[in-house]
């Protein structure tokens, strides 16, 4: 149980309460891109997920089945990975947060941040990156 600065005890489900995951900086290789050249030499890309939803139980049961496995997202992210080619880093984001919340009943938003590494054709940058946000219906 958390506690505010004026000593009144939080409890999951009140208002106020909220917990984020974060799993951050999967690393991946795959063949994403619009340009022949990253589709036949295999690029690097690094992935951050965030999620929200009916997680807060965890506070107190302390249990893995009240929340969602960090291992589970990143599995996930890395099955996309390879049954997919994308020609965007944007549509691979969004197919990650689609398979999230199709995975993951109790998520009720995800935001996923897909980078390239290296990307071809522009020197002088580290990356480059899209970041998708989706909330369920």
């Amino acid at each position: 149980m958390g506690r505010t600065l004026e000593g009144k005890v939080k409890r999951p489900g009140d208002e106020g309460v909220s917990i984020r995951l974060i799993v951050e900086g999967i690393e991946l290789a795959g063949y994403h891109g619009v340009y022949e050249e990253e589709k036949e030499k295999e690029g690097r890309f690094r992935v951050d997920v965030e999620v929200g939803g009916r997680i807060e139980r965890a506070l107190e049961s302390d249990d893995i089945s009240d929340t969602v496995d960090h291992a589970a997202i990143a599995h996930l992210v890395e099955e996309i990975n390879r049954r997919h080619r994308f020609n965007l880093i944007e549509s691979f984001a969004g197919t990650i947060c689609d398979g999230l919340l199709e995975r993951f009943p109790r998520l009720k938003w995800v935001s996923v941040r897909v980078r390239k590494l290296s990307p071809p054709g522009i020197d002088n940058a580290i990356c480059t990156a899209a970041e998708v946000k989706k909330t369920r219906e």
